[in-house]
Protein backbone atom coordinates (compact mmCIF):
# COMPACT_ATOMS: atom_id res chain seq x y z
CA UNK A 1 0.00 0.00 0.00
CA UNK A 2 1.36 3.44 -0.97
CA UNK A 3 -0.01 6.88 -0.22
CA UNK A 4 0.66 10.10 -2.10
CA UNK A 5 0.49 13.61 -0.74
CA UNK A 6 -2.31 15.64 -2.32
CA UNK A 7 -2.26 18.75 -0.14
CA UNK A 8 -0.29 20.65 2.50
CA UNK A 9 -1.25 22.46 5.66
CA UNK A 10 1.53 25.02 5.20
CA UNK A 11 2.45 26.63 1.91
CA UNK A 12 6.05 26.04 0.81
CA UNK A 13 7.75 28.91 -0.95
CA UNK A 14 8.60 28.27 -4.59
CA UNK A 15 12.35 28.54 -4.05
CA UNK A 16 12.29 25.92 -1.26
CA UNK A 17 10.54 23.17 -3.24
CA UNK A 18 12.48 19.91 -3.49
CA UNK A 19 12.11 19.23 -7.20
CA UNK A 20 13.86 15.86 -7.02
CA UNK A 21 11.26 14.65 -4.53
CA UNK A 22 8.43 16.14 -6.62
CA UNK A 23 9.67 14.37 -9.76
CA UNK A 24 9.99 11.09 -7.84
CA UNK A 25 6.45 11.36 -6.41
CA UNK A 26 4.91 11.98 -9.84
CA UNK A 27 7.00 9.24 -11.40
CA UNK A 28 5.77 6.70 -8.85
CA UNK A 29 2.16 7.54 -9.68
CA UNK A 30 2.84 7.37 -13.41
CA UNK A 31 4.54 4.00 -12.96
CA UNK A 32 1.44 2.67 -11.22
CA UNK A 33 -0.80 4.04 -13.98
CA UNK A 34 1.37 2.43 -16.66
CA UNK A 35 1.37 -0.97 -14.94
CA UNK A 36 -2.37 -0.89 -14.37
CA UNK A 37 -3.02 0.10 -17.99
CA UNK A 38 -0.69 -2.64 -19.27
CA UNK A 39 -2.57 -5.17 -17.14
CA UNK A 40 -5.92 -3.97 -18.49
CA UNK A 41 -7.21 -2.77 -15.11
CA UNK A 42 -9.26 0.22 -16.32
CA UNK A 43 -10.85 0.99 -12.95
CA UNK A 44 -7.50 1.27 -11.19
CA UNK A 45 -6.13 3.41 -14.03
CA UNK A 46 -8.97 5.89 -13.65
CA UNK A 47 -8.57 6.10 -9.88
CA UNK A 48 -4.81 6.66 -10.12
CA UNK A 49 -5.26 9.34 -12.77
CA UNK A 50 -7.67 11.22 -10.54
CA UNK A 51 -5.20 10.85 -7.67
CA UNK A 52 -2.40 12.30 -9.78
CA UNK A 53 -4.29 15.46 -10.80
CA UNK A 54 -4.93 16.15 -7.09
CA UNK A 55 -1.28 15.63 -6.14
CA UNK A 56 0.55 18.75 -4.97
CA UNK A 57 3.79 17.54 -6.55
CA UNK A 58 2.09 17.10 -9.93
CA UNK A 59 0.53 20.57 -9.72
CA UNK A 60 3.91 22.12 -8.97
CA UNK A 61 5.57 20.31 -11.86
CA UNK A 62 2.78 21.34 -14.22
CA UNK A 63 3.16 25.01 -13.23
CA UNK A 64 6.93 24.79 -13.50
CA UNK A 65 6.79 23.38 -17.02
CA UNK A 66 4.38 25.96 -18.43
CA UNK A 67 5.81 29.00 -16.61
CA UNK A 68 9.55 28.27 -16.58
CA UNK A 69 10.50 25.54 -19.05
CA UNK A 70 8.22 25.94 -22.08
CA UNK A 71 9.23 28.32 -24.87
CA UNK A 72 5.86 30.08 -24.70
CA UNK A 73 6.04 30.85 -20.98
CA UNK A 74 5.98 34.61 -21.62
CA UNK A 75 3.08 34.48 -24.10
CA UNK A 76 -0.24 35.45 -22.46
CA UNK A 77 -3.71 34.17 -23.29
CA UNK A 78 -6.89 36.21 -23.60
CA UNK A 79 -6.54 37.42 -19.99
CA UNK A 80 -3.07 38.89 -20.60
CA UNK A 81 -1.61 37.09 -17.54
CA UNK A 82 1.85 35.51 -17.33
CA UNK A 83 3.70 34.14 -14.29
CA UNK A 84 7.22 35.51 -13.95
CA UNK A 85 7.66 35.57 -10.17
CA UNK A 86 7.83 32.79 -7.56
CA UNK A 87 4.86 34.29 -5.71
CA UNK A 88 2.62 34.19 -8.79
CA UNK A 89 3.59 30.56 -9.43
CA UNK A 90 2.75 29.63 -5.84
CA UNK A 91 -0.68 31.28 -6.17
CA UNK A 92 -1.28 29.53 -9.49
CA UNK A 93 -0.42 26.15 -7.96
CA UNK A 94 -2.80 26.70 -5.06
CA UNK A 95 -5.66 27.46 -7.46
CA UNK A 96 -5.29 24.42 -9.72
CA UNK A 97 -8.35 22.20 -9.48
CA UNK A 98 -10.67 20.51 -11.96
CA UNK A 99 -13.69 20.85 -9.69
CA UNK A 100 -16.19 23.36 -11.13
CA UNK A 101 -13.53 24.36 -13.64
CA UNK A 102 -14.52 26.45 -16.67
CA UNK A 103 -11.77 27.21 -19.22
CA UNK A 104 -11.46 30.52 -21.00
CA UNK A 105 -11.35 30.84 -24.82
CA UNK A 106 -7.99 30.54 -26.55
CA UNK A 107 -6.30 33.50 -28.17
CA UNK A 108 -6.00 32.86 -31.92
CA UNK A 109 -2.85 34.09 -33.67
CA UNK A 110 -1.56 33.40 -37.16
CA UNK A 111 1.94 32.00 -37.65
CA UNK A 112 3.44 32.46 -41.16
CA UNK A 113 4.47 29.28 -42.99
CA UNK A 114 7.27 28.80 -45.50
CA UNK A 115 4.84 28.64 -48.44
CA UNK A 116 3.32 32.03 -47.67
CA UNK A 117 0.23 30.71 -45.88
CA UNK A 118 -0.44 31.01 -42.16
CA UNK A 119 -0.90 28.40 -39.45
CA UNK A 120 -3.64 29.11 -36.85
CA UNK A 121 -2.31 28.83 -33.30
CA UNK A 122 -4.56 28.80 -30.23
CA UNK A 123 -2.96 30.10 -27.02
CA UNK A 124 -4.80 29.16 -23.80
CA UNK A 125 -4.47 31.20 -20.63
CA UNK A 126 -1.63 30.31 -18.29
CA UNK A 127 -4.04 28.62 -15.84
CA UNK A 128 -5.62 26.57 -18.61
CA UNK A 129 -2.17 25.56 -19.82
CA UNK A 130 -1.15 24.39 -16.35
CA UNK A 131 -4.31 22.30 -15.99
CA UNK A 132 -3.83 20.84 -19.48
CA UNK A 133 -0.28 19.88 -18.54
CA UNK A 134 -1.61 18.28 -15.35
CA UNK A 135 -4.16 16.21 -17.28
CA UNK A 136 -1.50 15.28 -19.85
CA UNK A 137 0.74 13.93 -17.08
CA UNK A 138 -2.15 11.67 -16.00
CA UNK A 139 -3.23 10.49 -19.46
CA UNK A 140 0.18 9.92 -21.06
CA UNK A 141 1.20 6.77 -19.11
CA UNK A 142 -2.07 5.04 -20.05
CA UNK A 143 -1.83 5.83 -23.75
CA UNK A 144 1.87 4.98 -24.01
CA UNK A 145 0.82 1.36 -23.46
CA UNK A 146 -1.46 1.56 -26.52
CA UNK A 147 0.36 3.70 -29.07
CA UNK A 148 1.82 1.93 -32.09
CA UNK A 149 5.45 1.07 -32.77
CA UNK A 150 6.05 3.46 -35.67
CA UNK A 151 4.26 6.49 -34.18
CA UNK A 152 6.96 9.04 -33.32
CA UNK A 153 5.51 12.55 -33.16
CA UNK A 154 4.88 14.31 -29.82
CA UNK A 155 5.78 11.31 -27.69
CA UNK A 156 8.29 11.18 -24.81
CA UNK A 157 11.70 9.84 -25.75
CA UNK A 158 11.02 9.92 -29.52
CA UNK A 159 12.15 12.40 -32.15
CA UNK A 160 12.14 13.02 -35.89
CA UNK A 161 15.31 11.01 -36.44
CA UNK A 162 13.61 7.90 -35.03
CA UNK A 163 11.01 8.22 -37.79
CA UNK A 164 13.71 8.78 -40.45
CA UNK A 165 15.71 5.73 -39.32
CA UNK A 166 12.56 3.59 -39.16
CA UNK A 167 11.68 4.62 -42.70
CA UNK A 168 15.21 3.91 -43.91
CA UNK A 169 15.14 0.47 -42.26
CA UNK A 170 11.88 -0.28 -44.07
CA UNK A 171 13.13 0.80 -47.52
CA UNK A 172 16.81 -0.24 -47.46
CA UNK A 173 16.70 -4.09 -47.40
CA UNK A 174 16.90 -5.95 -50.69
CA UNK A 175 13.45 -6.79 -51.99
CA UNK A 176 11.74 -4.13 -49.85
CA UNK A 177 8.63 -2.38 -51.17
CA UNK A 178 9.55 0.37 -53.63
CA UNK A 179 6.27 2.29 -53.96
CA UNK A 180 5.24 4.87 -51.39
CA UNK A 181 2.28 6.97 -50.41
CA UNK A 182 3.69 10.28 -49.16
CA UNK A 183 0.61 11.52 -47.29
CA UNK A 184 -0.37 14.51 -45.22
CA UNK A 185 -3.58 15.04 -43.24
CA UNK A 186 -5.35 18.26 -44.19
CA UNK A 187 -5.65 20.60 -41.19
CA UNK A 188 -5.28 17.79 -38.67
CA UNK A 189 -5.46 19.82 -35.45
CA UNK A 190 -8.27 22.07 -36.71
CA UNK A 191 -10.56 19.32 -38.03
CA UNK A 192 -10.43 16.50 -35.47
CA UNK A 193 -14.00 15.45 -34.68
CA UNK A 194 -14.87 16.06 -31.04
CA UNK A 195 -17.27 13.16 -30.53
CA UNK A 196 -14.99 10.41 -31.97
CA UNK A 197 -12.13 11.78 -29.86
CA UNK A 198 -14.11 12.02 -26.62
CA UNK A 199 -15.45 8.50 -27.16
CA UNK A 200 -11.87 7.21 -26.77
CA UNK A 201 -11.26 9.08 -23.50
CA UNK A 202 -12.97 7.39 -20.52
CA UNK A 203 -11.67 9.91 -17.94
CA UNK A 204 -11.64 13.74 -17.71
CA UNK A 205 -14.16 13.72 -20.56
CA UNK A 206 -16.15 16.70 -19.24
CA UNK A 207 -13.03 18.81 -18.75
CA UNK A 208 -11.59 17.98 -22.15
CA UNK A 209 -14.95 18.67 -23.83
CA UNK A 210 -14.96 22.13 -22.24
CA UNK A 211 -11.44 22.79 -23.55
CA UNK A 212 -12.45 21.74 -27.03
CA UNK A 213 -15.66 23.81 -26.97
CA UNK A 214 -14.18 26.92 -25.30
CA UNK A 215 -14.00 28.86 -28.57
CA UNK A 216 -11.39 31.25 -29.92
CA UNK A 217 -10.86 35.00 -29.70
CA UNK A 218 -9.27 36.68 -32.72
CA UNK A 219 -9.01 40.46 -32.96
CA UNK A 220 -11.53 40.78 -30.14
CA UNK A 221 -14.15 38.54 -31.76
CA UNK A 222 -15.24 35.26 -30.14
CA UNK A 223 -15.94 32.30 -32.39
CA UNK A 224 -17.22 28.86 -31.35
CA UNK A 225 -15.15 25.73 -32.00
CA UNK A 226 -17.16 22.80 -33.35
CA UNK A 227 -14.16 20.73 -34.45
CA UNK A 228 -10.44 20.51 -33.78
CA UNK A 229 -8.04 20.77 -30.85
CA UNK A 230 -6.39 24.23 -30.73
CA UNK A 231 -2.75 23.86 -31.72
CA UNK A 232 -0.78 25.59 -28.99
CA UNK A 233 -2.00 23.93 -25.80
CA UNK A 234 0.08 21.29 -23.96
CA UNK A 235 -2.65 18.65 -24.31
CA UNK A 236 -3.37 19.09 -28.04
CA UNK A 237 -0.48 16.91 -29.36
CA UNK A 238 -1.54 14.02 -27.11
CA UNK A 239 -5.16 14.37 -28.25
CA UNK A 240 -4.03 14.27 -31.89
CA UNK A 241 -2.09 11.05 -31.24
CA UNK A 242 -5.12 9.55 -29.50
CA UNK A 243 -7.31 10.41 -32.50
CA UNK A 244 -4.84 8.92 -35.01
CA UNK A 245 -3.95 5.82 -33.00
CA UNK A 246 -4.79 2.62 -34.87
CA UNK A 247 -3.67 3.73 -38.32
CA UNK A 248 -0.75 1.28 -38.44
CA UNK A 249 -2.92 -1.60 -37.22
CA UNK A 250 -5.07 -1.20 -40.33
CA UNK A 251 -2.37 -3.06 -42.26
CA UNK A 252 -1.64 -5.95 -39.89
CA UNK A 253 1.19 -4.28 -37.96
CA UNK A 254 0.47 -6.27 -34.78
CA UNK A 255 -0.34 -9.89 -34.06
CA UNK A 256 -2.90 -11.15 -31.58
CA UNK A 257 -0.52 -10.56 -28.64
CA UNK A 258 0.25 -6.97 -29.62
CA UNK A 259 3.75 -7.67 -30.98
CA UNK A 260 5.01 -5.81 -34.04
CA UNK A 261 5.03 -7.73 -37.35
CA UNK A 262 7.57 -6.76 -40.03
CA UNK A 263 6.02 -5.75 -43.41
CA UNK A 264 7.66 -8.69 -45.16
CA UNK A 265 6.11 -11.18 -42.73
CA UNK A 266 2.53 -9.98 -42.97
CA UNK A 267 -0.06 -12.07 -44.76
CA UNK A 268 -2.59 -11.51 -47.49
CA UNK A 269 -3.18 -8.02 -48.81
CA UNK A 270 -1.07 -6.49 -46.02
CA UNK A 271 2.16 -8.17 -47.14
CA UNK A 272 4.90 -5.63 -47.83
CA UNK A 273 2.93 -2.67 -46.43
CA UNK A 274 4.67 -0.55 -43.79
CA UNK A 275 3.58 2.74 -42.20
CA UNK A 276 5.70 5.35 -40.44
CA UNK A 277 3.95 8.36 -38.89
CA UNK A 278 5.24 11.53 -37.31
CA UNK A 279 2.27 13.59 -36.04
CA UNK A 280 0.09 14.23 -39.13
CA UNK A 281 2.83 13.36 -41.68
CA UNK A 282 2.96 9.72 -42.74
CA UNK A 283 4.59 7.48 -45.32
CA UNK A 284 3.17 4.11 -46.38
CA UNK A 285 5.26 1.62 -48.36
CA UNK A 286 3.72 -0.90 -50.74
CA UNK A 287 4.97 -3.48 -53.29
CA UNK A 288 3.06 -1.98 -56.25
CA UNK A 289 1.32 1.21 -57.27
CA UNK A 290 -1.98 -0.65 -57.64
CA UNK A 291 -1.88 -1.69 -53.98
CA UNK A 292 -1.49 1.96 -52.97
CA UNK A 293 -4.35 3.17 -55.16
CA UNK A 294 -6.87 0.37 -54.62
CA UNK A 295 -6.14 -0.78 -51.06
CA UNK A 296 -4.13 1.69 -48.95
CA UNK A 297 -5.74 4.99 -49.96
CA UNK A 298 -9.35 3.80 -49.49
CA UNK A 299 -8.54 2.27 -46.10
CA UNK A 300 -6.80 5.43 -44.86
CA UNK A 301 -9.60 7.63 -46.20
CA UNK A 302 -12.24 5.60 -44.36
CA UNK A 303 -10.20 5.60 -41.14
CA UNK A 304 -9.73 9.39 -41.24
CA UNK A 305 -13.34 10.05 -42.24
CA UNK A 306 -14.52 8.42 -38.99
CA UNK A 307 -12.46 11.05 -37.13
CA UNK A 308 -13.56 14.03 -39.22
CA UNK A 309 -10.28 14.15 -41.17
CA UNK A 310 -9.16 13.66 -44.75
CA UNK A 311 -5.95 13.39 -46.77
CA UNK A 312 -4.59 16.60 -48.26
CA UNK A 313 -4.99 16.52 -52.04
CA UNK A 314 -2.08 18.89 -52.65
CA UNK A 315 0.46 17.23 -50.34
CA UNK A 316 -0.45 13.56 -50.85
CA UNK A 317 1.21 11.76 -53.77
CA UNK A 318 2.33 8.32 -54.90
CA UNK A 319 6.05 8.04 -55.72
CA UNK A 320 8.68 5.43 -56.48
CA UNK A 321 11.70 5.24 -54.21
CA UNK A 322 14.01 5.87 -57.20
CA UNK A 323 12.31 9.25 -57.69
CA UNK A 324 12.63 10.16 -54.03
CA UNK A 325 10.40 12.14 -51.65
CA UNK A 326 10.74 14.67 -48.84
CA UNK A 327 10.00 13.76 -45.23
CA UNK A 328 10.77 15.79 -42.07
CA UNK A 329 13.40 17.93 -43.80
CA UNK A 330 15.19 15.02 -45.50
CA UNK A 331 15.06 13.75 -49.07
CA UNK A 332 14.83 9.93 -49.11
CA UNK A 333 15.84 8.41 -52.43
CA UNK A 334 17.45 5.25 -53.83
CA UNK A 335 20.65 5.69 -55.84
CA UNK A 336 21.93 2.60 -57.69
CA UNK A 337 20.31 0.27 -55.18
CA UNK A 338 21.35 2.27 -52.07
CA UNK A 339 18.77 4.28 -50.09
CA UNK A 340 20.14 7.59 -48.80
CA UNK A 341 18.59 10.25 -46.58
CA UNK A 342 20.03 13.63 -47.50
CA UNK A 343 19.13 17.14 -46.31
CA UNK A 344 16.25 18.53 -48.34
CA UNK A 345 17.46 21.05 -50.92
CA UNK A 346 14.86 23.65 -49.93
CA UNK A 347 15.99 23.45 -46.29
CA UNK A 348 19.63 23.98 -47.29
CA UNK A 349 18.73 27.00 -49.41
CA UNK A 350 16.61 28.46 -46.60
CA UNK A 351 19.43 27.99 -44.09
CA UNK A 352 21.93 29.77 -46.34
CA UNK A 353 19.37 32.50 -47.04
CA UNK A 354 19.01 33.07 -43.29
CA UNK A 355 22.76 33.57 -42.98
CA UNK A 356 22.78 35.86 -46.04
CA UNK A 357 19.98 38.04 -44.65
CA UNK A 358 21.72 38.27 -41.28
CA UNK A 359 24.96 39.53 -42.84
CA UNK A 360 23.05 41.95 -45.07
CA UNK A 361 21.28 43.49 -42.09
CA UNK A 362 24.38 43.70 -39.88
CA UNK A 363 27.00 45.25 -42.08
CA UNK A 364 28.48 47.16 -39.15
CA UNK A 365 28.49 44.28 -36.67
CA UNK A 366 31.77 43.26 -35.07
CA UNK A 367 33.32 39.84 -35.79
CA UNK A 368 32.58 38.80 -32.21
CA UNK A 369 28.89 39.59 -32.67
CA UNK A 370 28.76 37.54 -35.87
CA UNK A 371 30.49 34.58 -34.23
CA UNK A 372 28.16 34.77 -31.23
CA UNK A 373 24.98 35.04 -33.34
CA UNK A 374 25.73 32.67 -36.23
CA UNK A 375 27.54 29.98 -34.22
CA UNK A 376 24.40 28.55 -32.55
CA UNK A 377 22.50 28.73 -35.88
CA UNK A 378 25.18 26.73 -37.71
CA UNK A 379 25.65 24.17 -34.95
CA UNK A 380 21.91 23.70 -34.44
CA UNK A 381 21.24 23.17 -38.15
CA UNK A 382 24.16 20.78 -38.56
CA UNK A 383 23.23 18.83 -35.43
CA UNK A 384 19.76 18.15 -36.83
CA UNK A 385 21.16 16.73 -40.09
CA UNK A 386 24.21 14.98 -38.62
CA UNK A 387 22.53 11.55 -38.73
CA UNK A 388 21.90 11.60 -42.51
CA UNK A 389 24.15 11.41 -45.57
CA UNK A 390 25.10 15.05 -45.04
CA UNK A 391 28.88 15.32 -45.35
CA UNK A 392 28.84 16.71 -48.89
CA UNK A 393 26.07 19.17 -47.99
CA UNK A 394 28.07 20.36 -44.96
CA UNK A 395 31.12 21.06 -47.14
CA UNK A 396 28.96 22.90 -49.68
CA UNK A 397 27.33 25.01 -46.96
CA UNK A 398 30.76 25.96 -45.56
CA UNK A 399 31.90 26.96 -49.04
CA UNK A 400 28.92 29.30 -49.46
CA UNK A 401 29.33 30.60 -45.91
CA UNK A 402 32.98 31.48 -46.50
CA UNK A 403 32.04 33.37 -49.70
CA UNK A 404 29.34 35.33 -47.87
CA UNK A 405 31.73 36.25 -45.07
CA UNK A 406 34.33 37.36 -47.61
CA UNK A 407 31.82 39.66 -49.29
CA UNK A 408 30.82 41.02 -45.89
CA UNK A 409 34.47 41.80 -45.05
CA UNK A 410 35.15 43.38 -48.49
CA UNK A 411 32.11 45.61 -48.06
CA UNK A 412 33.49 46.89 -44.76
CA UNK A 413 36.92 47.64 -46.22
CA UNK A 414 36.51 48.45 -49.93
CA UNK A 415 39.97 50.04 -50.19
CA UNK A 416 41.97 47.28 -48.47
CA UNK A 417 43.78 44.51 -50.28
CA UNK A 418 42.68 40.88 -50.21
CA UNK A 419 45.76 39.91 -48.20
CA UNK A 420 44.99 42.52 -45.53
CA UNK A 421 41.34 41.37 -45.24
CA UNK A 422 42.34 37.74 -44.96
CA UNK A 423 44.88 38.44 -42.22
CA UNK A 424 42.32 40.45 -40.25
CA UNK A 425 39.25 38.20 -40.47
CA UNK A 426 40.48 34.71 -41.43
CA UNK A 427 43.12 32.31 -40.15
CA UNK A 428 45.37 30.04 -42.23
CA UNK A 429 42.51 27.54 -42.76
CA UNK A 430 40.02 30.24 -43.80
CA UNK A 431 38.12 30.11 -40.53
CA UNK A 432 36.37 33.37 -39.63
CA UNK A 433 37.99 34.65 -36.41
CA UNK A 434 37.87 37.67 -34.10
CA UNK A 435 41.31 37.23 -32.55
CA UNK A 436 40.19 34.88 -29.75
CA UNK A 437 37.50 32.55 -31.12
CA UNK A 438 36.41 31.35 -34.52
CA UNK A 439 33.07 30.80 -36.18
CA UNK A 440 31.68 27.28 -36.11
CA UNK A 441 31.73 25.24 -39.32
CA UNK A 442 29.15 22.78 -40.57
CA UNK A 443 31.67 20.05 -41.36
CA UNK A 444 32.99 20.12 -37.78
CA UNK A 445 29.87 18.20 -36.76
CA UNK A 446 30.59 14.50 -37.33
CA UNK A 447 28.08 12.47 -39.31
CA UNK A 448 26.99 9.64 -37.00
CA UNK A 449 24.39 6.88 -37.05
CA UNK A 450 21.29 7.51 -34.94
CA UNK A 451 20.21 4.72 -32.62
CA UNK A 452 16.45 4.37 -33.09
CA UNK A 453 14.26 3.70 -30.08
CA UNK A 454 13.50 0.00 -29.81
CA UNK A 455 9.96 -1.14 -30.60
CA UNK A 456 7.35 0.19 -28.19
CA UNK A 457 9.77 1.17 -25.46
CA UNK A 458 8.80 4.32 -23.59
CA UNK A 459 10.35 6.32 -20.70
CA UNK A 460 7.06 5.89 -18.80
CA UNK A 461 7.52 2.11 -18.57
CA UNK A 462 9.17 1.42 -15.18
CA UNK A 463 10.64 -1.85 -16.49
CA UNK A 464 12.59 0.05 -19.19
CA UNK A 465 14.24 2.48 -16.77
CA UNK A 466 17.78 1.15 -17.29
CA UNK A 467 17.43 1.26 -21.10
CA UNK A 468 16.30 4.89 -21.06
CA UNK A 469 18.98 5.95 -18.59
CA UNK A 470 21.73 4.57 -20.84
CA UNK A 471 20.07 6.16 -23.87
CA UNK A 472 19.74 9.53 -22.09
CA UNK A 473 23.41 9.58 -21.09
CA UNK A 474 24.51 8.65 -24.61
CA UNK A 475 22.28 11.30 -26.18
CA UNK A 476 23.57 13.95 -23.78
CA UNK A 477 27.15 13.08 -24.63
CA UNK A 478 26.41 13.20 -28.37
CA UNK A 479 24.55 16.52 -28.18
CA UNK A 480 26.98 18.42 -25.96
CA UNK A 481 29.85 19.29 -28.27
CA UNK A 482 31.86 21.24 -25.67
CA UNK A 483 34.56 19.11 -23.95
CA UNK A 484 34.24 21.32 -20.86
CA UNK A 485 30.51 20.69 -20.60
CA UNK A 486 31.00 16.99 -21.19
CA UNK A 487 33.40 16.84 -18.25
CA UNK A 488 30.99 18.74 -16.01
CA UNK A 489 28.13 16.51 -17.14
CA UNK A 490 30.09 13.38 -16.18
CA UNK A 491 30.93 14.84 -12.77
CA UNK A 492 27.27 15.66 -12.10
CA UNK A 493 26.00 12.29 -13.38
CA UNK A 494 23.83 14.03 -15.97
CA UNK A 495 21.83 15.99 -13.37
CA UNK A 496 21.29 19.67 -12.59
CA UNK A 497 23.63 20.73 -9.78
CA UNK A 498 20.85 22.75 -8.11
CA UNK A 499 17.57 20.83 -8.37
CA UNK A 500 19.06 17.36 -8.94
CA UNK A 501 16.67 16.61 -11.82
CA UNK A 502 18.10 14.77 -14.83
CA UNK A 503 18.83 16.79 -17.97
CA UNK A 504 16.60 15.92 -20.94
CA UNK A 505 18.78 15.64 -24.09
CA UNK A 506 15.85 16.52 -26.37
CA UNK A 507 14.59 19.60 -24.50
CA UNK A 508 17.09 20.94 -21.96
CA UNK A 509 20.30 21.24 -24.01
CA UNK A 510 19.69 24.85 -25.20
CA UNK A 511 18.58 25.78 -21.66
CA UNK A 512 21.63 24.64 -19.68
CA UNK A 513 23.69 27.39 -18.04
CA UNK A 514 27.16 27.35 -16.50
CA UNK A 515 26.93 28.52 -12.89
CA UNK A 516 29.94 29.85 -10.99
CA UNK A 517 30.05 28.39 -7.47
CA UNK A 518 32.06 31.46 -6.42
CA UNK A 519 30.89 34.50 -8.43
CA UNK A 520 33.48 36.14 -10.63
CA UNK A 521 32.83 39.46 -8.89
CA UNK A 522 34.12 37.80 -5.69
CA UNK A 523 37.23 36.40 -7.33
CA UNK A 524 35.80 33.25 -8.88
CA UNK A 525 37.41 31.83 -12.02
CA UNK A 526 36.22 29.98 -15.12
CA UNK A 527 38.05 26.82 -14.09
CA UNK A 528 36.14 23.53 -14.04
CA UNK A 529 36.27 23.29 -10.23
CA UNK A 530 34.27 26.54 -10.00
CA UNK A 531 31.63 25.66 -12.64
CA UNK A 532 28.37 23.73 -12.47
CA UNK A 533 25.79 22.86 -15.14
CA UNK A 534 22.28 23.92 -14.11
CA UNK A 535 18.88 24.47 -15.68
CA UNK A 536 18.38 28.06 -16.77
CA UNK A 537 15.31 28.45 -14.59
CA UNK A 538 17.21 27.06 -11.58
CA UNK A 539 20.02 29.50 -12.33
CA UNK A 540 17.66 32.49 -12.36
CA UNK A 541 15.87 31.33 -9.22
CA UNK A 542 19.20 30.96 -7.40
CA UNK A 543 20.25 34.51 -8.20
CA UNK A 544 16.87 35.82 -7.15
CA UNK A 545 17.28 34.12 -3.78
CA UNK A 546 20.70 35.60 -3.12
CA UNK A 547 19.62 39.05 -4.20
CA UNK A 548 20.93 39.33 -7.73
CA UNK A 549 18.66 40.85 -10.31
CA UNK A 550 17.59 38.52 -13.16
CA UNK A 551 15.38 38.77 -16.21
CA UNK A 552 13.07 36.03 -14.93
CA UNK A 553 12.93 33.61 -12.05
Amino acid sequence: MQTEQTGEREQTTWSDIDWTAAEAAVRRLQDRIYRAAAAGNRGQVKNLQKLLVRSTSAKRLAVRRVTQQNAGRNTPGVDGVVCRTPESRTRLTAGLSLRDYRPQPVRRVRIPKSDGRTRPLGIPTIRDRALQMLVKMALEPEWETRFETNSYGFRPGRCTMDAIVALHATLAPAGASAWLLDADISGCFDNIGHQPLLARLPVFTTTIRRWLKAGTVELGTWKPTTTGAPQGGPLSPLLANVALDGMERLFGAEDGRGRYVQPGRRRGANRGIGLVRYADDLVVTAPTREVVETYIVPKLAAFLNERGLRLSETKTRIVHIDDGFDFLGFTVRRYNGVVLTRPQKEKVVRHLRTIHDYLQQRRQATPSQIIGDLGPVIRGWANYYRHGASKHVFHTADHHLQAKLWRWAKRRHPTKTAAWIRSKYFDSRWNFVDGRTRLARHDEVPVTRHSKVQGKRTPLNPDDREYWELRRQRRLTETLRSPKRRTLLTRQNGRCAMCGVEFDPDEDIPLIDEHHAMPRCHGGTDQLDNLQLVHRWCHHAHHMRIGYRAAEA
